[in-house]
């Protein structure tokens, strides 16, 4: 089975509910959904993605084995377990062909037994648990063909450091997790955002202190995942999750929305760039946590106005 929409727009959101403003401009995008789904090898149960595919946004679905403290993957000895409920769910499940595992592996936040005690999550324990949930899904019947994506790891987070990457950088896990695990995935999640809402800090160089001088600090931050990938899986699609102004949303039209996803543009326009099929705005939904943008007007503004601008990815 083929993917089951892939929308040739950058444009997409955190959460469904807020579909409704591409489709006002014309246009079919990304929506990102997630699920806890911990580690029962005999629930069945699954969701119904039909009522947003059917209208033809491209569904990117994240398996999380829970939320904090459960940790985003299992403990190592139910990553077995934890990979036939993804199997399960996908074989439940209608609408999606793509498949994220877990999220921001390297922030301790994330680690199962939670964030002072729980189990570090090395880029070999995240590879091991990536490969298995890849070979699960991959054996459900008419899901052989679907997207198995690499979560993505946390920007500016050094929590997890191991050997031969002691000062914990982002974007040294990043580059040993696309190797483990026998490289089986099928797509690359990543993360960006700005650290305060000036629309200058989308565009900008602007760096880390040391040790990590060599980091971008804002939104560019992107650049330096991007360019660490190596040639060999420049084939790979690589989608942007999450983005955000790391504060809460003004509710403002400030241009920050319609300069994040033009420099997406600005980056695929190059002949040589691996391509970012979707930049998705953190988050739609109220109530999670302070980045909900359902209701500020100023924000949805913003974001109409960058979907007018018709950014899609290059087809090969």
């Amino acid at each position: 089975m083929q993917a089951y929409n892939t929308p040739s727009t950058i444009y997409g959101i955190h959460d469904p509910g807020g579909e409704h403003i591409m489709e006002e401009c014309g246009v079919r995008g990304w929506i990102v959904f997630t699920h806890a789904l911990g580690s029962d090898p005999k629930d069945m149960s699954g969701f119904d993605y039909r009522p947003w595919a059917d209208k033809g946004h491209g569904i990117l679905a994240r398996l999380n084995y829970g939320y904090e403290p459960m940790g985003t993957i299992p403990y190592f000895h139910l990553c077995l377990d934890f990979a036939r409920r993804c199997a399960n769910f996908v074989a439940a499940s209608r609408g999606c062909s793509r498949w994220i595992i877990g999220n921001e592996m390297n922030y301790a936040v994330e680690r199962p037994g939670g964030q002072l005690h729980g189990q570090h999550i090395t880029p070999f324990l995240y590879g091991m648990c990536l490969a298995q949930c890849y070979r699960a899904i991959h054996s459900v019947s008419g899901h052989e063909e679907d997207e198995v994506i690499m979560g993505a790891v946390a920007p500016w987070n050094n929590q997890t450091s191991y050997p031969d990457n002691y000062r914990g950088d982002w974007v040294h896990y990043f580059v040993d997790t696309l190797w483990q695990g026998g490289r089986l995935y099928d797509g690359i999640a990543l993360h960006t955002y700005t650290h305060t809402p000036e629309p200058w800090r989308v565009y900008t160089d602007t760096w880390m202190n040391a040790p990590f001088e060599d980091r971008h600090y804002d939104f560019l931050a992107y650049y330096d995942f991007m360019e660490a990938i190596p040639k060999e899986m420049h084939h790979l699609p690589v989608y942007i999750t999450e983005t955000d102004q790391d504060v809460a949303w003004l509710d403002e039209n400030t241009s920050w929305v319609q300069r994040a996803y033009g420099e997406i543009d600005h980056w695929n326009k190059h002949p040589d760039h691996q391509q970012i099929l979707a930049l998705c705005l953190y988050r739609w939904q109220r109530g999670h946590d302070r980045w909900g943008i359902e209701g500020k007007q100023g924000v949805i503004a913003d974001y109409r106005d960058a979907v007018q601008q018709g950014y899609t990815w290059e087809t090969a």
